[in-house]
């Protein structure tokens, strides 16, 4: 069972978690790649976990922001790019894009962020992610993420802001429904800037895991933890680190990164201003190991 009195306060608001795989449980640099091929490590057992400063602070809004990837092993786990001489890593523009939407959300004081980390030279597993979102009963967990493609960033369509959520009619149908509609809030908020509109990304398990109910688990770890715990959670990509108009345009300076993160905070508002607080509570008896093929 993850411990959260292992949580530190590194800043005012922002959470760091401090558990990490120890050296005898796998390398984290493959699950780490939420928005490629790589399989996330299957969910063998969902536990709802102790309940985190969260709590305290029902009455605000809350919201967990998960910079995408970080250093592994010293080097980061991130897509980058060459341009220019400029070497563009996406574990630094998540890590921006975060502290821009926290800034943002914290002028408001309805909304109470945390951080899954609080800088790009750390990396936390996916699962415990998704576990601290839980602990701290967010209303939203949101994860960021930059794309990438082979090449040179020429391939048709591979260019734009998505999202990986969980797809509908299965497992919390209900939470599934609430997270692709707070993803494609957000998503309209990023097209305002000028990004293209991929969508959503749906995908399914590529080796058979499945949720406790025996239906099809999500495939990206993010969607599919975040139904385990009952939490609204996805991914959202903010365009391609190597098609050349997303980075010139979005992607390369701190004033575009710092639109991508307003951006952001505006969706999270907008979304949260209509559905309001999430009224799912997970059940204390979940604890299952699901099915698998």
């Amino acid at each position: 069972m993850i411990r959260f009195n292992k949580i530190l306060k590194r800043t005012a608001g922002t959470i760091l978690l401090a558990a990490l795989f120890s050296s005898s449980i796998i390398s984290t640099s493959k699950a780490e790649e939420e928005s490629g091929p790589a399989f996330a490590p299957p969910v063998s057992k969902t536990t709802v976990p102790e309940i985190g400063p969260g709590m305290s602070l029902r009455s605000n809004c809350v919201v967990v922001l998960d910079p995408g990837h970080g250093k592994t092993e010293g080097h980061y786990s991130g897509c980058h790019f060459d341009y220019n001489g400029t070497t563009y890593y996406e574990d630094i523009i998540t890590m921006k894009i975060a502290n821009y939407t926290k800034e943002y959300l914290e002028q408001n004081s309805n909304y109470t962020v945390y951080l899954t980390k609080d800088s790009s030279e750390v990396t936390v597993p996916l699962d415990q992610r998704a576990a601290f979102a839980a602990s701290v009963r967010a209303d939203l967990f949101v994860s960021l993420h930059v794309d990438s493609i082979a090449g040179n960033g020429t391939t048709r369509n591979a260019y734009g802001a998505s999202s990986m959520s969980p797809r509908t009619g299965r497992f919390h149908n209900d939470i599934a429904i609430q997270s692709q509609e707070a993803a494609n809030t957000i998503l309209n908020q990023l097209t305002g800037l000028g990004l293209h509109n991929r969508g959503l990304i749906l995908q399914d398990s590529k080796n058979g895991t499945l949720y406790p109910d025996g239906s099809t688990a999500d495939y990206y770890a993010i969607p599919r933890y975040s139904q385990m715990y009952g939490l609204r959670g996805f991914i959202i990509e903010h365009g391609y680190i190597n098609c050349i108009s997303d980075l010139t345009g979005f992607l390369s300076t701190d004033e575009q990164l710092k639109k991508l993160g307003e951006a952001d905070a505006k969706g999270i508002i907008e979304y949260l201003n209509k559905a309001g607080k999430s009224t799912f509570v997970p059940d204390g008896n979940s604890s299952q190991t699901p099915p698998t093929n």
